[in-house]
């Protein structure tokens, strides 16, 4: 199914990529909680959202989505039209709600998406050796990702395998707003080898009294807040231990919390 045809079948708007419009999407999903999205999304999958803000762009492209539909008539700020055309992130926007759009897609041939393996395989071993840190600043929801996109766009343009570049931005991107979320200020770290690719995110939080009850599956403490913003659905921790091939966490109550993650870019790599 093209775009085209679900800007027919859902009676759509298209706020960005009309040039984009015979692009093929395979897959549907739906969800507002942007954790789910970066859990379960895979590449070209067409995603439905009445989250309409600049964290549901964000998402979209570091899950590498095909399109994505607003539903309930809902519509995107200026800002987040810009990032999609930036991105090449084709929008659209239909007064439909979210259930019976999904049925018109799916009745017309688009699949559910499943759950897949989230292994990137072999890769190939980069030349590139590189560092940078990035400064995160808490509570700023406006600016919340931007680090995750950078660090996806530092690891395209040196040749990255896209499979792995997608794991370690969705990893990096709930890193990044755990620490928008619940910390003052904070910071990331990118370290790039010919082997592996590691990244530290540390920030002057509250710290985690129960590590093991925050890395269960639907465990949260987000405030409302922060869930219209698409997240605390309790996946964050979770996400990044899942998408990483090496994940260590310390967290000191009243100090703050550190993640340390590793991505091998050959099988052969041990972790370091």
């Amino acid at each position: 199914m093209t775009l085209r045809d679900v800007r027919d079948i859902l009676q759509a708007e298209i706020l960005n990529g009309e040039n984009d419009l015979d692009r093929e999407v395979k897959t549907v999903g739906a969800s507002d909680l942007m954790s789910d999205v970066l859990a379960f999304g895979q590449p070209g999958l067409l995603l439905l959202t009445g989250l309409a803000n600049v964290q549901a762009v964000r998402t979209a492209d570091i899950i590498e989505a095909g399109g994505l539909v607003f539903v309930r008539g809902k519509r995107p700020d200026r800002e987040s039209v810009d990032l999609a055309r930036r991105k090449g992130l084709p929008l659209l926007a239909t007064a439909l709600m979210m259930f019976p759009a999904c049925g018109l897609l799916y009745a017309q041939g688009l699949e559910e998406v499943s759950k897949t393996d989230v292994s990137a395989g072999p890769a190939a071993v980069q030349e590139e050796t590189l560092t940078r840190s990035f400064e995160i600043e808490g509570g700023d929801f406006n600016k919340a990702g931007r680090v995750s996109m950078d660090i996806k766009d530092i690891l395209q343009e040196l040749g990255i395998p896209p499979p792995l570049i997608r794991r370690a931005a969705i990893a990096t991107y709930e890193a990044e707003m755990n620490i928008v979320m619940y910390a003052p200020r904070g910071m990331m770290r990118l370290d790039l080898s010919p082997k592996t690719i590691v990244v530290e995110a540390v920030d002057e939080g509250p710290g985690i009294p129960d590590i093991d009850r925050a890395m269960t599956e639907g465990y949260s403490t987000a405030t409302p807040e922060m869930r219209e913003m698409g997240f605390g659905a309790g996946m964050g921790l979770p996400n990044i231990k899942k998408n990483s091939d090496g994940f260590t966490i310390r967290s000191t109550v009243g100090r703050g919390t550190e993640l340390h993650l590793v991505f091998r870019l050959d099988e052969g790599a041990a972790e370091p």
